[in-house]
């Protein structure tokens, strides 16, 4: 997992070309103005979905993995908690959608919480179990997110 603020100063020639790719895309497009939905960076290896993402409390959620695509998150705009914990392989799974990459977990062992808020990003890896928007305060908001999808292949 990578969290990092976007316009931070920090020197991202470290990180994978795959996720340079997707924060000089981030730094180069104002995400506010454009639709919802997705949008091609690099056809299927990298792709952006714009998203009005509302909230929610902790009761009724479960963490997410993904075999195929990392996630790159990033918020323009408000925020969100995220629970975050390393995904082993043995955590039971309640529901599999394999056409759209993702699975959810029961529970997650020894999960941590981060707090995402506006101009930050975060990277989860297939081994990286997150479970997002968990509000943030006593009540859910709705903020716009970015999801970028990077295609593990770019990592190999």
């Amino acid at each position: 997992m990578i969290f990092a603020k976007l316009n931070g100063g920090e020197n991202y020639s470290v990180y994978p070309a795959a996720i340079q790719k997707a924060i000089d895309y981030l730094k180069n497009t104002n995400v506010m103005e454009l639709p919802l939905g997705r949008h091609d960076i690099d056809g299927d290896k990298i792709f952006l979905n714009i998203m009005d993402m509302t909230t929610h409390g902790f009761e009724g959620s479960h963490p997410e993995i993904h075999e195929k695509y990392a996630d790159l998150f990033y918020w323009p705009e408000g925020g969100e908690k995220i629970g975050v914990s390393a995904y082993t392989g043995k955590e039971a799974i309640c529901e599999a959608r394999p056409q759209n990459d993702i699975s959810f977990l029961e529970s997650a062992v020894d999960e941590s919480f981060l707090i995402a808020r506006e101009g930050f990003f975060a990277v989860f890896f297939p081994w990286d179990a997150h479970r997002p928007a968990l509000m943030l305060g006593d009540a859910p908001a709705t903020s716009r997110k970015c999801v970028i999808k990077i295609s593990m292949d770019l990592f190999r």
